[in-house]
């Protein structure tokens, strides 16, 4: 298989060494990144438009990772005017950053836009479907409206943290974990958390991310926990990740629960035939790209059959980035199936380890367990 570089030296070679060796050394040394990273990316041939789910099933130019970029680049200097039908083309992004696994200098289309949705944003210049969101994190701290969960337990050793998605679409998800956790000899306990603020963040609305993020790290570092684990990828990838860049500070140690039982499972043993889906804030986001399928070949006589796409080149779900669900729906479910159409030929139950993902394969006809809840009924025998 090609790699990421194999094409920028086929470029170089022709160079004399004069030319082309300080090319080589900026390269190597990571200075081939700048301040202007967007032109860079603008002026690519779109050399990463394969591993792109939207350009997959979209097929545009204009949403093409490159495509977006010159978008960007042009409304940045002036010569697009910042209005929606402009910057519609920036949000149809899933914010998987499968781009940055085939770019040589590994930039995020993502990342290298936001600039331009944040500053939408604040000129308040937004999608009406975005309103509800805004308005829901604003007033409540969850993306879904008003909490509808009041019990929690609130004494234990390990902070659970479940997400927006888990607390109103999975609430058995939470039940197994917590399950899971105390199989281990761990005592996990609940809180009254807010979102982590990832949905706006990846929206544009920086101000309101830094509001929630303050809030929730407030929440976890006077839980007087030590370890915190969460069964949403995002929400890890926010709080190791995303809250430092704006100085905000969790003192406890931060787990997704497939790191936290990572070498814990053993001696368990079980029937069948899976597959799995490799949530892009895992693989990606959080660089553990084996760890979903080590999990689940650490249980003695369970068949893994292992998709195309997996690891660092997984293939998002379709639900991801916040914003193509709800700007473009049919977008979203096409997306989705193409993905459960490569994992249902390998095995009719797929196992992920992301309830947005689970919630993505499970609208449209799909077969989805979390990897705790096939680890509580391996445990139930």
């Amino acid at each position: 298989m090609p790699r990421k570089w194999d094409w920028l030296k086929d470029e170089i070679k022709g160079f004399e060494l004069i030319r082309s060796a300080p090319l080589i050394f900026k390269f190597i040394s990571g200075k081939l990144k700048g301040p202007d990273d967007l032109v860079k990316c603008a002026l690519c041939p779109n050399m990463c438009r394969h591993a792109c789910p939207i350009s997959i099933v979209d097929g545009k130019e204009t949403t093409s990772p490159a495509g977006k970029a010159r978008i960007a680049f042009f409304i940045r200097d002036g010569k697009l005017e910042l209005n929606l039908e402009n910057i519609e083309p920036l949000y149809t992004c899933l914010s998987c950053d499968a781009c940055s696994q085939w770019c040589p200098f590994e930039f995020s289309v993502s990342n290298l836009t936001r600039p331009i949705k944040e500053e939408a944003v604040k000129k308040g210049i937004t999608f009406k479907e975005f309103s509800e969101v805004f308005k829901n994190l604003e007033e409540y701290g969850y993306v879904y409206g008003e909490p509808r969960d009041k019990e929690m337990v609130k004494e234990g050793n390990i902070l659970y943290l479940r997400g927006c998605t888990i607390r109103e679409k999975y609430p058995e998800v939470e039940k197994k974990a917590s399950k899971v956790l105390e199989s281990l000899g761990y005592q996990p306990f609940t809180t009254s958390e807010k979102c982590c603020g990832i949905p706006a963040y990846n929206l544009g609305n920086i101000a309101l991310f830094k509001k929630l993020a303050k809030e929730q790290a407030e929440i976890i570092n006077s839980s007087g926990a030590d370890v915190v684990v969460t069964s949403c990828p995002s929400c890890a990838y926010a709080y190791r990740m995303l809250y430092p860049k704006y100085g905000i500070k969790i003192n406890p140690k931060i787990f997704h629960i497939t790191e936290f039982l990572e070498g814990k499972i053993k001696g368990l043993k079980a029937k069948g035939t899976v597959t799995f889906h490799d949530p892009c804030k895992l693989a990606i986001g959080l660089k553990r790209p084996e760890l979903l399928e080590k999990l689940l070949l650490s249980i003695e006589g369970l068949e893994v059959k292992s998709p195309r796409r997996k690891g660092k080149e997984t293939f998002c779900c379709g639900y991801g980035g916040s914003a193509i669900p709800r700007l473009n729906a049919q977008l979203a479910d096409e997306i989705s199936n193409e993905r459960l159409k490569e994992l249902k030929e390998e095995a009719d139950v797929i196992v992920t380890a992301c309830p947005t993902c689970k919630l993505a394969f499970e609208s449209n006809y799909g077969k989805a367990l979390d990897i705790v809840e096939l680890l509580y009924d391996v445990l139930r025998g």
